[in-house]
This record gives C-alpha cells, structure tokens and sequence, in this order.
C-alpha cells in the first residue's frame, strides 16, 4: 500500500456504502455535528458502490453544508467490504483513519474517545461485548456464535485479544495502517487487519461502543461471509479470495 498522507487534514473519517439512501441522512448529520462540536480537522470520505440513491443524497447534504463538512466521494464498481475500504485508502489524506459503517448501527459521537488513545496506541477498535446492544440489533447466531468463535480462533491462532473481531469500528494511525498491505476484498478483511495488527506488533486498544439496530437492508452474508473468515484464519498468509 502506498503511503498517501499529507500533513492536512488530521483525521480521515471513511464509510463503506452501498445502498444506503435510507441511512445517511442519519450519519452525515451526526459526522458533521461530531467535527464542529469537537473542532475537528477532518475530511469524510465516501466509498460507494452503490445502485440506489446513496450518491443523490451525499451530494444534496455536501451542497447543503459546503463550509462544515470536507466530503470526498470516491465511486468505483467493486463489491465487496475490504474492495470498499482498499479503494478509499488510496485517497486518505489524514494522519488518522476513522472507520465504521453508515448504516446508523455506530454512534459517532464516539469518534473523539477513539481519538484520545492515539498516539499512545496504534490502532483502536470498539467492542460491542463490552457496551450495549439495542434490541434485534445483531442476529442470535451472529451474537452468541459466528462473532464469539472467529474472534475465540484469532486470539488462539494469532495471540491478540481482541474479543469483538467484527466489529466495524476502528481507527489507526495511517503510517501503522500503510504497514499492513492489507489486500483482501470481501468481510475478512475486518479479520485480516486484525491478524496483521498482531502481526507487525501494533499496540492496540479495544473501547466499549453501544450497537444499534441498523437502518435498511444489512448486506452480511452469513454462511459464506463467515467462510471466508475460517479460511482467512486457517489459510493465512496463503489465503486466496
């Protein structure tokens, strides 16, 4: 991964979207409100993906708040989770790289208590475990299985001891991400970022978030989503997409 940081602006906020009309009105207004409230210097930037009007409604809010909020929105074709965070890594300008979904599940006012770790840490993660779940925010299997078992199999097999693997998020200092060279495509890449954390010995924080229901559609895949988590764990460094 090429290193693209510059000296200005600080933080770099970005959200995976594809089709998610419904939910970012929510979170554009929230990021906004976050930044001026705290005296943030960041951007935002978008990735999309997206079929619906996700992109009709970042652009109604940017020309709505053109001073408040620095918004970039990078449109590609690419599906895909890890394809989504890949292809808006490249235009990262901040010396910190914020990153969740906006799919109104994460609160953002969260982003300062991620903030005030660095620099003492290198990457911040939240954990839903340790906070609060709104009702039928998260599927029974997903909660009680599927997230406690990967996240049971990359401490045993990788020593972390991170206990919400799949957590969406996360913030890192840019040079420790540019590290990394993270390269898969699809949801593992949540469970790739977290091997080579542990792996290039990243001094990592976990935080407790509160988790809520999400607004719209949810794009998780169960069973073949946690497939390629197994076979990232098992197979990594050979792991093929």
């Amino acid at each position: 991964m090429k290193n693209f940081r510059q000296k200005s602006p600080n933080l770099t906020i970005i959200l995976p979207c594809r089709n998610e009309q419904a939910a970012l009105p929510h979170c554009l207004f929230q990021i906004k409100e976050v930044i001026n409230q705290n005296n943030l210097d960041a951007e935002l930037i978008i990735s999309d993906s997206s079929s619906d009007k996700s992109i009709e409604v970042i652009k109604q809010f940017a020309t709505k708040y053109p001073k408040k909020l620095k918004i970039k929105i990078v449109k590609h074709n690419k599906e895909g989770y890890g394809n989504a965070y890949l292809e808006a890594f490249k235009h990262a300008s901040g010396d910190y790289i914020f990153m969740a979904d906006c799919d109104g599940s994460y609160d953002f006012n969260e982003i300062p208590n991620f903030l005030k770790h660095f620099p003492e840490y290198d990457f911040v993660i939240g954990n839903r475990f340790a906070g609060k779940f709104e009702p039928e925010s998260m599927p029974w299997s997903h909660k009680y299985l599927g997230n406690p078992i990967l996240s049971g199999l990359l401490r045993s097999f990788y020593g972390t001891s991170i206990k919400d693997c799949h957590c969406g998020m996360r913030a890192i200092k840019t040079d420790c991400l540019n590290k990394l060279d993270l390269k898969t495509t699809g949801m593992e890449f949540a469970s790739e970022m977290i091997i080579k954390a542990s792996k290039n010995n990243l001094k990592i924080k976990q935080i407790p978030i509160d988790y809520k229901k999400r607004i719209g559609t949810s794009k998780l895949k169960t069973f073949s989503d946690g497939w390629r988590h197994l076979k990232l764990i098992f197979l990594y460094p050979s792991y093929k997409d």
